[in-house]
C-alpha cells in the first residue's frame, strides 16, 4: 500500500510538472505575439505594411511614435551626408526630427564657393548637400547655432541639443559622422521592444531600455555603406581609468543575440531609448568642454534612474572614426584644458569619486550640482558592484562581460 501511494504521488507530481510546461510555453509563445504585435500596431503604425488609423500601445493611449535625433556637429563636412542617411534610410521619415547644434558654421557665411543648394538654408556643412526635399528639412529639422566662441565641448552641445526636444517618443544621440542602414527606424524601435519583458517599463508602455554601442567602422573609400555582416555585433564591455582618474570604454565585436545583450556603459556618439529619459535624466548645461567623462557620468545617472543598457541585436549604423584633417574643437579652445578640469572635478562629485580635496560647492563649477546629483548611494553601489569597478583603486574587472578571459591574480 505505501509502494502504491508513493507511486500515486509519483505520477500526480510528473503530471504537474508536465502541465507547468506547457504552461509556461504557452505563456512564451503569447508573450512573443505580444511582442509583435505590440511592434506592428503600436510602434510601426502606417510604415511597413501598417493599415493606418489609430495604433494603441500596451496600455491602451493612442500614440503616434516620433523620434528625435540629437545631432552635435563641431565643424563637420561629413553633417549633411549623417542627415542624408538618416532621413533616405528611414521607412518613415516624416515621423523623424532632428535637433542639430551646429557649431562653427559662421566660418563659413564668406565662402562663395560652396554655398547651399538652397539659399533659405543656413550656408553651413548640416545644410550642404542634402538630398532631402526642402519641405522636410523645414518641417523636420531644428537648428540650435553657436559660433566657435560659443562652443565648449561635445557635452554641452548635447544639452543644447535636448533644448530642441518636442516630446518625441524616442530620443536617439548620434555623431555627425554616421551612416544607417535602410529601415534603421523600425529596426532599433523593434529591438527596444525586444527588452520589453526584462526591462523596467515606463511612459506609454515603453520599456526604458538604451540600445548603444560604438558602432563599426565605414572608410571614405566606401562609396555608400561598408559590406554589412550581421554575425558581430559591438558590445560597449570594456571600461579603464585613464591617466585623470576618469573611466573611458572601448568595445569588442562579439556574436550577434537574438534579443539585445546587457552592457554596463552608454556611447555618447550612439544611443537610442525613450524619450521620457531626457525629462527623468536632464542633461546638465554646467560641463563646459567636458570630452573624456560625459559617458560615464550620463550612465550612471542613466542607470539610478532606472535605465537598463543593451546592444543592439544588429548593426543599424555605421561610424568616421579617423577624422585626420577635421578640425577639432579642444584645438580652437583655449579655455579647454582650465574648464575640463573644472568639470572633471563636478563629475566626480556627482559620482560620489574621491576628490583631491574637499570641494568648495560656492565656486562655478559646482553650480546647481545637487539638482544632477545622484543621491541614492545605495544604487550607486549597486551599479558598482555590479560591473565590477573600484572607484578607490581605479580598476575595473570588465573582461568577463566582453567574454574575455580575465589575467591571472597578481
Amino acid at each position: 500500500m505505501a509502494v502504491s501511494k508513493r507511486s500515486f504521488i509519483y505520477t500526480v507530481g510528473a503530471v504537474l510538472i508536465i502541465v507547468l510546461i506547457f504552461q509556461m510555453n504557452y505563456f512564451f509563445r503569447i508573450d512573443s505575439k505580444l511582442t509583435e504585435r505590440d511592434i506592428k500596431n503600436s510602434i510601426n503604425r502606417g510604415g511597413n505594411g501598417g493599415e493606418g488609423g489609430g495604433g494603441k500601445n500596451m496600455v491602451g493611449e493612442e500614440i503616434d511614435p516620433t523620434i528625435f535625433v540629437s545631432l552635435a556637429a563641431y565643424r563637420d563636412v561629413f553633417c549633411s551626408d549623417t542627415i542624408n542617411y538618416i532621413f533616405n534610410h528611414a521607412n518613415r521619415p516624416e515621423k523623424v526630427f532632428i535637433g542639430i547644434v551646429d557649431q562653427g558654421s559662421e566660418l563659413l557665411e564668406n565662402d562663395p564657393d560652396h554655398e547651399n543648394q538652397d539659399p533659405s538654408f543656413p550656408n553651413s556643412y548640416c545644410f550642404r548637400g542634402l538630398t532631402v526635399s526642402p519641405e522636410l528639412i523645414q518641417s523636420n529639422i531644428r537648428r540650435k547655432a553657436l559660433t566657435v566662441a560659443e562652443s565648449k565641448g561635445p557635452t554641452l552641445a548635447r544639452y543644447y541639443a535636448t533644448t530642441l526636444y518636442n516630446n518625441e517618443t524616442y530620443f536617439m544621440q548620434v555623431d555627425s559622422h554616421l551612416r544607417f542602414i535602410k529601415g534603421w527606424d523600425s529596426l532599433i524601435i523593434n529591438d527596444l521592444w525586444l527588452t520589453k519583458s526584462f526591462s523596467p517599463i515606463g511612459l506609454y508602455g515603453i520599456p526604458r531600455t538604451v540600445l548603444t554601442h560604438y558602432p563599426m567602422a565605414y572608410s571614405l573609400e566606401d562609396s555608400g555603406l561598408p559590406v554589412i555582416d550581421q554575425t558581430g555585433v559591438p558590445r560597449l564591455c570594456k571600461g579603464e581609468f585613464n591617466s585623470r582618474g576618469i573611466i573611458t570604454f572601448n568595445s569588442f565585436i562579439l556574436k550577434a543575440t537574438t534579443k539585445p545583450a546587457e552592457c554596463p556603459y552608454i556611447a555618447a556618439g550612439f544611443f537610442f531609448t525613450t524619450g521620457e529619459a531626457i525629462k527623468l535624466v536632464p542633461f546638465d548645461p554646467h560641463l563646459s568642454n567636458l570630452f573624456e567623462g560625459e559617458e560615464i557620468l550620463y550612465s550612471v545617472r542613466m542607470y539610478a534612474a532606472g535605465f537598463r543598457f543593451y546592444a543592439p541585436t544588429l548593426n543599424v549604423c555605421f561610424h568616421y572614426y579617423s577624422r585626420p584633417k577635421s578640425p577639432k574643437f579642444w584645438e580652437d579652445n583655449k579655455q579647454y584644458y582650465l574648464d575640463m578640469q573644472k568639470s572633471v572635478e563636478r563629475l566626480k562629485y556627482i559620482l560620489h569619486w574621491p576628490l583631491d580635496k574637499v570641494p568648495d560647492l560656492s565656486e562655478p563649477q559646482f553650480e546647481d550640482v545637487d539638482k544632477y546629483s545622484i543621491h541614492n548611494t545605495t544604487i550607486l553601489s549597486e551599479y558598482y558592484q555590479r560591473w565590477k569597478i573600484d572607484v578607490e583603486k581605479k580598476k575595473v574587472h570588465w573582461h568577463q562581460f566582453c567574454d574575455q578571459t580575465p589575467p591571472p591574480q597578481e
